[in-house]
C-alpha cells in the first residue's frame, strides 16, 4: 500500500512539473508578443497591436499549446538541454507563428496587425524560452562542479577521443558530481580540433602527446572514447602508457552510446583480447560450412574450454550429429543444455567416456560412426604433468591411441588432433607427450587410406580454463600478488575463438599428416603481460597489486616455438594459417611402436626416470 501510495506522489508531482513547464512557456510567449510590439513602436505599447486576451490571441496560444505537446516540450529535461531540444522549440514556435499569421491575414482590414512585431516576437519567443532553459542548465552544471570540488578528492580523467562519443561521456561525469572523475582534457589525432576546447576542457593534443600529458596533468584514468577505432590504435595507447600507473577503460560501441542506451555506467576496463600484439583474426566459414554440413561430428573433451566452444562453432553448420564426449558429466551436462536451449540444436549425444576406456572407445565409434572427430581431450597442465607422467602417458598418449585405432576401424572421415606450440623441442612430460602424439599421428596418416589425420598447434589460449589470463585474475582478487616465473619468458597468446577457428579451418585444409598453426604474431613478454592485466583491473602495481617473480616451477621454457628447426613451414589457402612439415624421428614405424609398448610398461610401473628417458628417445 505504501508503494502504491508513493507512485500515486510521483505521478502527481511529475504531471505537476510537466504543467508547469507548459505555463512557463506559455508565459514566455505571450511576453514575446508584448517585446514584439514594445520594440516595433519604439517603445510605445500600441494595445490595438496586441492579441492576447482576445479571440485571436486565444487561438494563437491554443495552436502554440498544440505544438509544445507535438514536440513533447514541457518533458523537456531543463539540466540536459542539448541541441535537440532547442531546434524543438524554434520549429514549434516557427509553425505556430506561421499557422498564426495565415489567420492574420485572412482577416485583412478587420484587425491591427503588424509583421514587423511579429517577426520580432517569433525571435523574441524562441530566444525566451531556449534561453531559460540553457541558463537553468548552465546553472545546474556550475552547482555540480561547485560540489565536485568539495568532495574528496577525484581521479583525474584524460579522454582519448574528442567525437560524439567523447563529449556525451563528458557530459554524463559532468552531469554526474557522485561520480569520483575530474576531467583534465581531451587527446585526438584530428589536427583540426588540437587547442580547441568542448564545454570548457581542451584538446591537449594528439596521441604522440599521451605520455606527457599523463604525466604533467597527473592522469589516474584514461578513458577511450573512440569506440569504432581499429584494435591497433588502443594497442598504441596501452603500449604508450605501459610504464605509467595510469587505469585504462574503454566505451561500448558508438551506436549504444549516441542512442542513449549506454551512459557513463557502460565504461568498461579493457577486455584482455585488446593486448593482442595483433588484429584478432576473422576468417571466413564458408569451406567449414562444406566440411561439416550434415556429418556425424564428434568432439572429445567436449566440456572443457576448447571442446565446449568448437561445440558452440560447429552447430552453426548444420551438422547431422554432434557426440559431446568426455569423462566429466556436470560439463557435459551444461554444453548439452547450452546447445539445446541456446542454439535450439537437439541432434546431441552426450557420451561420458574416458578415452583411456579402449573397449568403450571402440563402442561410442562402432555405434554412431562419425564422419569428423575433434580431439580436444588432454591433459594440459605442465607442472602437474611433471609431477605425474604417468597420467600424461596414458591419457595423452594412448587415449589418442585408442581414438586413432577406432577412427581406422570404423572409416572416420577426418580426425583433427588439437597440440601445442610445448610439442616443439618440449622439455616437459606435458609436451613430449603430445609430440609423440604429432608423429604417431603421421604414422597414421602414411597408412591410412581412407582417414585424413591431422594436428593443430595452439599457443596459450586467453580465457581458457587454467590459462594465464585465469591464473591471474584469480590471484589479484585472493593474494592481491601476481606470481611470474622468470621476468624473460615469452609465450604467444590468441583467443578462444580463434583458437577455434584454427581448428575448423585446419579440418576443411587437411589433406592427411600436416600440422597447422596460426599466425599469431610476436609472442608476449609475460612480465609485461602481467603489469598490463594488473592495470586492465584497474589497480596500480606496486600500490594494489605486486609482482612476484617466483622461479621455474618445473618444466617450463623460457620462450616457446611454433616449429622446430628441422621443420619448415608453408603457406595454406588460408592467409592466416601456416602448415608446418618435415618429419624428424628417427625411427620407423616398427621401431616407434615398440618404443610405445615400451613406455606402457614403464608407465605401468610409474617409473618417472625410465618415461623421461623413453619420451626423449622417441621425440629426438
Amino acid at each position: 500500500m505504501k508503494k502504491l501510495t508513493n507512485k500515486i506522489l510521483r505521478n502527481k508531482l511529475t504531471i505537476t512539473i510537466t504543467f508547469a513547464k507548459l505555463l512557463i512557456d506559455v508565459f514566455l510567449y505571450n511576453v514575446a508578443t508584448l517585446l514584439g510590439v514594445f520594440l516595433r513602436f519604439d517603445f510605445a505599447l500600441q494595445r490595438n497591436f496586441i492579441h492576447i486576451d482576445d479571440p485571436f490571441g486565444i487561438v494563437e496560444n491554443i495552436t502554440f499549446i498544440i505544438f509544445e505537446i507535438v514536440f513533447r516540450m514541457p518533458l523537456h529535461s531543463f539540466e540536459f538541454t542539448s541541441v535537440k531540444e532547442v531546434s524543438d522549440i524554434f520549429v514549434a514556435v516557427f509553425l505556430t507563428k506561421a499557422a498564426s499569421y495565415s489567420m492574420f491575414y485572412l482577416m485583412g482590414d478587420n484587425v491591427s496587425f503588424s509583421r514587423g512585431a511579429y517577426l520580432a516576437s517569433f525571435v523574441i519567443a524562441f530566444l525566451l524560452i531556449a534561453g531559460v532553459r540553457i541558463i537553468y542548465r548552465m546553472f545546474y552544471e556550475l552547482r555540480n562542479r561547485k560540489g565536485a570540488t568539495l568532495s574528496k578528492r577525484k581521479k583525474k580523467v584524460l579522454i582519448i577521443g574528442a567525437g560524439d562519443a567523447g563529449e556525451k561521456l563528458l557530459r554524463e561525469i559532468i552531469s554526474h558530481p557522485e561520480l569520483s572523475y575530474e576531467i583534465v582534457g581531451f587527446i585526438d589525432d584530428d589536427p583540426r580540433k588540437k587547442r580547441t576546447q568542448i564545454h570548457g576542457y581542451s584538446v591537449i593534443g594528439g596521441i604522440e602527446r599521451l605520455p606527457y600529458a599523463v604525466k604533467e596533468y597527473a592522469v589516474d584514468v584514461i578513458i577511450y572514447a573512440i569506440p569504432t577505432a581499429p584494435r591497433e590504435h588502443l594497442q598504441k595507447v596501452v603500449s604508450l602508457v605501459s610504464a605509467t600507473n595510469v587505469e585504462i577503460k574503454t566505451l561500448p560501441a558508438i551506436w549504444e552510446i549516441v542512442s542513449g542506451r549506454v551512459s557513463i555506467e557502460g565504461i568498461k576496463n579493457v577486455e584482455l583480447e585488446d593486448l593482442l600484439p595483433r588484429v584478432a583474426i576473422k576468417m571466413t566459414s564458408s569451406e567449414v560450412e562444406n566440411f561439416i554440413k550434415d556429418k556425424v561430428v564428434l568432439i572429445t573433451g567436449a566440456g572443457g574450454s576448447i571442446g565446449s566452444e568448437i561445440s558452440r562453432q560447429v552447430v552453426n553448420f548444420k551438422p547431422q550429429k554432434l557426440l559431446l564426449l568426455g569423462r566429466g558429466e556436470n560439463r557435459i551436462f551444461d554444453i548439452e543444455m547450452e546447445l539445446t536451449q541456446k542454439k535450439k540444436f537437439k541432434e546431441i549425444i552426450p557420451i561420458i567416456c574416458d578415452i583411456r576406456n579402449r573397449e568403450k572407445v571402440f563402442k561410442v565409434f562402432e555405434q554412431y560412426k562419425p564422419n569428423v572427430v575433434f580431439h580436444a581431450a588432454a591433459h594440459k597442465h605442465v607442472p602437474l604433468m611433471e609431477k605425474n607422467p604417468d597420467e600424461a602417458i596414458f591419457n595423452n598418449i594412448f587415449g589418442t591411441k585408442n581414438l586413432l585405432d577406432a577412427s581406422v576401424g570404423t572409416g572416420v572421415g577426418k580426425f583433427i588432433n588439437i597440440s601445442t606450440d610445448k610439442a616443439v623441442n618440449p622439455v616437459n612430460v606435458m609436451g613430449a607427450s603430445k609430440r609423440v602424439v604429432e608423429i604417431m599421428l603421421q604414422y597414421y596418416s602414411k597408412d591410412s587410406s581412407g582417414t585424413i589425420f591431422t594436428s593443430v598447434r595452439f599457443g596459450n589460449v586467453l580465457g581458457s580454463k587454467g590459462s594465464v589470463a585465469e591464473v591471474f585474475r584469480k590471484e589479484i582478487q585472493e593474494t592481491e600478488v601476481i606470481t611470474v616465473t622468470n621476468p624473460d619468458m615469452e609465450r604467444y597468446f590468441m583467443l578462444i575463438s580463434e583458437a577455434v577457428e584454427l581448428v575448423l579451418h585446419a579440418g576443411a585444409l587437411a589433406m592427411g599428416g600436416e600440422i597447422y598453426v596460426l599466425k599469431m604474431g610476436e609472442p608476449v613478454n609475460m612480465l609485461e603481460f602481467a603489469k598490463n592485466f594488473v592495470k586492465l583491473s584497474g589497480k596500480e602495481v606496486g600500490k594494489d597489486i605486486k609482482i612476484e617473480v617466483i622461479g621455474n616451477r618445473g618444466g617450463e621454457k623460457l620462450k616457446e616455438e611454433l616449429w622446430g628447426e628441422k621443420e619448415t613451414i608453408e603457406d595454406t589457402a588460408n592467409p592466416y594459417i601456416l602448415k608446418v612439415v618435415g618429419n624428424n624421428n628417427p625411427f620407423n614405424k616398427e621401431d616407434f611402436f615398440a618404443k610405445l609398448d615400451e613406455l606402457r610398461e614403464v608407465a605401468n610401473s610409474f617409473n618417472e626416470a625410465e618415461i623421461r628417458r623413453l619420451l626423449k628417445e622417441i621425440i629426438l
